[in-house]
């Protein structure tokens, strides 16, 4: 095993994202740092978090490319399952997400990529919401816009935006953690941790 480097960022409801702020640290608890930033023109945050992570790129890969099992480790999702497969690494899905009361529950198409770098390994993961994909459902909120992209390569983990940030700020901090913390968890698990992906070089 090996520990891993991610580099993300999410941006989600938010079409001007030009300020120059610094993150400020919101949390750091058992190893997950929270971060966010406000933005131009808009009300949400921008989040970022950093955890180290002892794995594998493919045991990675292939715990995001589960789609089903996403309810077990994705912060207050419902339900998600695939909508289209379209090559080892690329595919469509839809994902409900719980809001709390009296927020309506969201949802969102997801266009999911997952490429590596040939040369230096490094791997990107890129998820992009593509609203229109599907018809919209009675009584759930589309999320209109939502991009969350990582780099990962090996040495520590420092993901962000986990968990979708069209979420009330006042569940910025908490969605990420949850989710990375319970990604840590459920990584290990055998389907995971020993999973070896043809076109990700571990």
């Amino acid at each position: 095993m090996k520990q891993l480097s991610l580099i993300a960022s999410g941006i989600m409801l938010s079409l001007s994202l030009t300020a120059q702020n610094d993150w400020q640290l919101k949390k750091d608890q058992d190893g997950i740092k929270v971060y966010t930033k406000s933005t131009e023109n808009s009300h949400y945050d921008e989040l970022k978090v950093e955890m180290t992570l002892t794995a594998t790129l493919s045991s990675l890969a292939a715990l995001i490319l589960d789609i089903d099992n996403y309810h077990n480790w994705s912060f207050n999702t419902e339900k998600a399952y695939v909508l289209k497969r379209v090559g080892p690494g690329d595919l469509y899905f839809y994902e409900l997400i719980h809001s709390p009361w009296p927020a309506s529950n969201r949802d969102l198409p997801i266009h999911l990529q997952i490429s590596q770098d040939a040369g230096t390994k490094s791997m990107s993961v890129r998820s992009i919401c593509v609203p229109d994909l599907v018809p919209p459902k009675k009584d759930v909120v589309r999320v209109p816009l939502s991009i969350e992209q990582y780099m990962v390569t090996q040495l520590k983990l420092d993901p962000g935006a986990g968990a979708p940030a069209w979420l009330i700020n006042l569940f910025s901090v908490k969605g990420p953690f949850e989710t990375f913390s319970h990604l840590r968890q459920e990584i290990q698990q055998p389907a995971y941790r020993d999973a070896l992906l043809p076109f990700i070089k571990n």
